[in-house]
């Protein structure tokens, strides 16, 4: 598995890296990143409209990610993306199974340091709704504090005949005197492992800095934003 350097970026430029990734892994690989300011992002599948009364913010200042679910508050979270190519063994995974692998090794790196979870237990059926506030509507294998049963991680995904996207995010309470570095360190193992890819590769964003500028125009544009539109 392919692991980047941490960065610190504007959502726009997470967003367009994350996608520039996913249009061109040729392995798994994994990326933790920061935003330079707090900032919102709502799920592909969301009415902009109904996300700029719900955050009462412009559509100009809001993030549309090219993956789905609710509506997400950046800046203080733990921010992450896993990307599978199509040829991969683990991208035959279903999608549902793949959250949940996703977060039982979320959970195994909190467990690291005393820090106990469980997941949002998945409805037998489940029925057809459009993401709210991620946050605050949990939905099956979510992450959730066990002694608070507080959502504490999420994710979304986007799958399609190139591979798998899954942008997650999880919010650390500053009460668990988290060790980050060794979070970071037990997670890309996990991760590594939940995929059956337990090599570790350093990567670089560097040769791809012009290439990611043309992704981020197309992502700060409004047609983007409003009708999910590449100019």
């Amino acid at each position: 598995m392919l692991v980047y350097p941490t960065s610190t970026d504007s959502g726009i430029n997470n967003m367009a890296t994350d996608w520039w990734l996913f249009e061109n892994a040729e392995s798994p690989l994994f990326r933790h990143y920061k935003w330079k300011i707090n900032e919102t992002s709502f799920g592909y599948g969301q009415d902009w409209e109904w996300v700029e009364k719900v955050t009462s913010l412009s559509v100009n200042q809001l993030i549309r990610r090219p993956t789905g679910g609710g509506i997400v508050k950046h800046g203080k979270d733990w921010t992450y993306c896993l990307v599978i190519p199509k040829n991969h063994k683990s991208f035959t995974i279903s999608p549902l199974d793949f959250y949940k692998y996703v977060h039982q090794s979320i959970g195994k790196a909190l467990k690291k340091q005393e820090i106990i979870t469980n997941l949002q237990p998945c409805p037998a059926v489940k029925g057809r709704v459009i993401p709210g506030d991620c946050f605050e509507e949990p939905v099956g294998w979510d992450l959730m504090d066990f002694h608070t049963n507080v959502k504490i991680a999420g994710a979304a995904m986007k799958r399609s005949r190139r591979g798998l996207l899954l942008q997650g995010t999880i919010f650390v309470n500053n009460e668990w005197g988290l060790d980050h570095e060794e979070f970071y360190s037990n997670l890309v193992v996990f991760f590594g492992e939940m995929l059956g890819d337990k090599e570790l590769r350093e990567a670089s964003l560097d040769t791809s800095i012009e290439e990611r500028k043309i992704v981020s125009k197309q992502f700060s544009q409004l047609c983007w934003k409003k009708e999910r539109k590449w100019v």
